[in-house]
């Protein structure tokens, strides 16, 4: 715990020089897979910053703070094995009172959204419904509930977690080549590491909120 509090301010205080220590380096490259990992495969934690948290990890890539396709094959994995847990549930558990509470309590347009995604573009809307938050945990158990064909599924999972990883890291990446990122360096680099938080804690809150109201209509 210790570590990871030192791990967190060094980098809210950019102090990357610190982050060559080679376990802290791997304390983020743990944190950043699980994180993946848990957004894509457990619904209510659908609510994780996934996109801007890897714009921010193009970044800490363009820094050389971080190895390039060591990142690339970590994340990808991470969010792949996420959506892969995300299948299993839907095809085993789909009968389950928990996964049943999971859809009750996520509001009908996300349930409407994906399904939608599904019918019309089969498993090429892992793809699509990978740049669309919610909609990339909610789509793995769908897939696992309609049955698809788990080697067909796992193509389209990897293809498109890689992709999702690669696009967004790239654009970290290139932002921070740029001539703004440059000549405003350490306001943008705060503002991306403060974005995560912040839409953690609004994502945290807001579906705390739903929670709290379905129940009190619901009685």
């Amino acid at each position: 715990m210790e570590l990871f509090k030192k791990l967190f301010f060094d980098i809210l205080d950019q102090n990357y020089i610190i982050l060559y220590n080679s376990s802290l380096i791997w304390m983020i490259y743990l944190i950043l897979f699980i994180i993946l990992f848990i957004e894509n495969g457990i619904l209510p934690a659908a609510f994780l910053p996934g996109d801007s948290l890897l714009i921010l990890v193009g970044v800490l890539i363009a820094k050389n703070i971080l190895n390039y396709p060591l990142t690339i094959f970590i994340l990808t994995l991470g969010t792949s094995l996420g959506c892969w847990f995300g299948y299993i549930q839907g095809k085993w558990l789909s009968n389950s009172r928990l996964i049943k509470k999971w859809f009750t309590n996520l509001p009908k347009n996300y349930h409407y959204r994906a399904y939608n995604l599904l019918y019309k573009h089969g498993l090429l809307s892992l793809l699509i419904g990978k740049f669309l938050p919610f909609i990339r945990t909610l789509l793995p158990i769908i897939a696992g509930f309609t049955k698809l064909k788990l080697k067909s599924f796992q193509i389209f999972n990897l293809l498109s977690g890689f992709l999702w990883v690669l696009i967004l890291t790239f654009i970290g990446y290139s932002f921070y080549k740029s001539q703004l990122f440059q000549q405003y360096e350490y306001r943008i680099t705060n503002i991306l590491i403060l974005i995560p938080i912040i839409l953690l804690i609004i994502g945290f809150l807001g579906s705390i909120a739903f929670f709290i109201k379905k129940n009190i209509y619901s009685k």
